[in-house]
């Protein structure tokens, strides 16, 4: 009998917490939520990390440029590929494509507007709250900056703007 209550003895005890298993458990529940986020996050960003190197892989076939980087996308009138790349003389290029295997304009670049006296232009005769994108597109066959920025007062505005000289061909106020 003596055996038999012992053992009830144990069994009603509470059993301790285990600070062990606690941390054990809670590096487990963190590391699959930081890998779900991962997967996810690149998940999301495949499609766009395609279609940079579809890109680059119609500039490739279709021009003499190397060295590609730097693929930008304005889609203001139709998905537009910007790509940076040298000639064979080693001068700088940016090739625009429109769509991903679309057709292939080549411009010199260097000799306009750098992104930084582009941004510097616009807080000085703008003021932006904040400037999201200004990226390089085509239009009426010229390259141009196309900024989207949003102003003191909330709204979002778009310019276009040339690359070369800085001139405003399109704004677009108050969205």
């Amino acid at each position: 009998m003596e055996v038999h209550d012992n053992l009830r003895v144990r069994m009603a005890r509470p059993k301790r917490f285990s600070w062990v298993k606690f941390f054990i458990i809670l590096v487990a529940i963190f590391l699959i939520v930081a890998g779900a986020i991962y997967a996810y996050a690149y998940m999301a960003l495949q499609p766009m990390a395609r279609a940079e190197s579809n890109v680059q892989k119609t500039v490739s076939q279709k021009t003499s440029l190397t060295n590609l980087h730097n693929v930008t996308v304005d889609d203001r009138n139709g998905t537009i590929y910007a790509v940076l790349g040298k000639d064979s003389n080693g001068q700088q290029k940016v090739a625009l494509v429109k769509g991903q295997h679309g057709a292939v304009t080549t411009f010199d670049f260097g000799n306009g507007l750098s992104r930084a006296d582009l941004l510097k232009q616009i807080k000085t005769k703008y003021n932006p709250k904040k400037v999201y994108s200004a990226n390089l597109s085509l239009y009426q066959k010229t390259l141009v900056w196309e900024i989207s920025y949003e102003s003191q007062n909330g709204d979002m505005n778009y310019l276009t703007m040339d690359y070369k000289t800085g001139a405003v061909y399109r704004a677009i106020n108050g969205i």
